[in-house]
């Protein structure tokens, strides 16, 4: 009969000095017949025989935690005492068979003991001491890179703080002031009327809604600033308001000056108002940088330059609100400008210069320079459309110098040498190229401030004067073939001429003539 069990191993690990038991395979015994001798045990004496013990059919293994049943034969006998069992001794059997196991298993664990004894411990390796470990410490300045870096960080952080608040200040005011407008521009008529109009210390409704809108929207906006309305309004402001309020005034005069000039962009085509946008027309309000335009020490327009393309199609009516306005040049393509000046045209009372070249402008209001009595200079060259004849309010200007080319005019000589005012300011008088047809009056020599004269390529004719200018310095009358025969005398005489040119006529000497050249 055989009997299983669970067999018992020795095994060590690699990391553990004592041996372990595992489970690996069944173990069979097989109990031999009775009629075979049984060798005696050669690893521990006999055994004593046991006392007889009572039957149990099952006991628990306090060794191998298992459960030991009683199935043995009757004649099952102690293989190492050659003794046999009976039933009941089963138990007993079983327990001798443990002990001879355990002995075993002691004396084995034991023998390894031993020779792990013998064994020589490995010793660790003899390692060179390490040399000493020196670390040099950094010197920490308040100048070095790195703090500058932590320093220049915090700050611009702290500065960025500064401009966002700074920024929301600033739109917060913007906000308010444009409710602050638009409320008001509800409770108010659009357009101004002359029923709103300033006292003497306070402005009016229409009139500090315009200002307020001048501060506040037309720096970003230039182009939607209502010129149109507010313009009529901040000019009907009274003087004595302006005496008291400076601050106020001079924002009033800079949004009249503003108008004056986006009246002329506002009158450009295409081509002429990028041309100005390049030199940063309505870009903004800072007019005095704009390109073609000076102010004068008050803020005021002082010199106005327009040339093509960059002029209106005429002169706007808005011109009269540039009232400082001393100097004013434009030059068109002989089209544009065209039409005729407007009636505030007169109200330019400080313009001592006013060029017009190459215009379409029709004919010129003959009481023009009654209002534009300061004009000193008046140049007039290439408008076509202009007439012939000029303003009578000319004779009565203290013109110094008097230029008209390439236009035709009816003869002015005599009416302009019988002008008391023109005959002590005049210096210098240009009139070639104009058609001039008959005689040189005689009265010319009554310019008694006269330095040039100038008179070619016209259809003058003799008899010559007798005497002309004492003062004159440069006389030309060049290309008159109208003029011919001997001159003796007349300017011939001057002492003071250093220019003198009768080049193209049929003029020559009588005798000497001084500089004057006839070939």
């Amino acid at each position: 009969m055989t009997s299983s069990r669970r067999p018992l191993y020795l095994q060590r690990s690699p990391d553990d000095r004592y041996p372990t038991f595992s489970n690996r395979e069944q173990l069979s015994i097989t109990v031999p017949p009775p009629d075979i001798p049984i060798e005696v045990s050669r690893f521990s004496p006999e055994s004593p025989p046991l006392p007889p013990l009572p039957a149990r059919r099952r006991s628990v293994s306090t060794w191998t935690n298992t459960i030991m049943t009683g199935g043995l034969t009757p004649k099952s006998k102690d293989i190492e005492a050659n003794v046999p069992q009976s039933p009941r001794s089963v138990t007993t059997t079983g327990t001798r068979i443990r002990d001879r196991f355990t002995k075993i298993f002691f004396d084995v664990r034991t023998l390894m003991r031993d020779r792990d004894a013998e064994l020589v411990p490995i010793q660790p390796p003899q390692l060179q001491p390490w040399p000493p470990l020196h670390i040099d410490k950094k010197i920490c300045c308040a100048d070095c890179l790195c703090h500058q870096k932590k320093k220049r960080s915090r700050r611009d952080r702290f500065l960025l703080w500064v401009l966002v608040i700074i920024i929301l200040c600033l739109l917060g005011d913007v906000i308010f002031l444009n409710i602050h407008v638009l409320v008001k521009s509800s409770n108010s008529p659009t357009t101004p009327t002359n029923t709103t109009t300033s006292s003497s210390k306070t402005l009016s409704a229409d009139a500090q809604e315009c200002l307020s809108e001048y501060n506040v929207n037309a720096p970003s906006n230039p182009s939607g600033y209502p010129c149109s309305s507010c313009l009529p309004v901040l000019q009907g402001v009274s003087s004595s308001f302006s005496d008291g309020n400076a601050t106020d005034a001079q924002q009033i005069q800079n949004a009249i000056q503003f108008c004056g000039l986006r009246a002329f962009f506002d009158s450009m085509d295409s081509n002429g108002q990028s041309a100005l946008k390049n030199g940063e027309w309505v870009t903004d309000v800072k007019f005095c940088a704009w390109s073609g335009v000076s102010c004068d020490s008050t803020g005021k327009v002082g010199a106005l330059t327009l040339t093509f393309p960059s002029v209106p199609s005429s002169i706007p009516n808005e011109t009269g609100a540039l009232s400082g306005l001393t100097s004013l040049h434009v030059i068109g393509n002989g089209q544009i400008p065209g039409g005729s000046l407007p009636d505030s045209f007169s109200s330019l009372k400080a313009t001592t210069l006013l060029h017009l070249e190459s215009t379409g402008i029709s004919v010129l209001p003959d009481n023009l320079f009654s209002s534009l009595n300061q004009v000193t200079t008046l140049e007039l060259i290439k408008n076509s459309q202009m007439g012939n004849n000029l303003p009578s309010s000319l004779t009565s200007l203290s013109l110094q110098n008097l230029v008209i080319n390439n236009q035709n005019l009816n003869n002015p000589l005599q009416a302009l040498s019988s002008s008391s005012s023109l005959q002590k300011s005049l210096q210098l008088l240009d009139l070639s190229s104009t058609s001039l047809s008959g005689t040189i009056p005689g009265s010319i020599s009554s310019f008694s401030s006269l330095v040039e004269l100038h008179l070619d390529s016209n259809n003058l004719s003799l008899p010559l004067p007798a005497a002309f200018p004492s003062n004159l310095g440069s006389l030309t009358m060049t290309n008159n073939s109208g003029l011919s025969g001997s001159v003796q005398g007349s300017f011939c005489s001057l002492s003071k001429l250093q220019t003198c040119s009768m080049s193209g006529t049929g003029l020559t000497a009588a005798g000497s003539c001084s500089v004057c050249k006839f070939s």
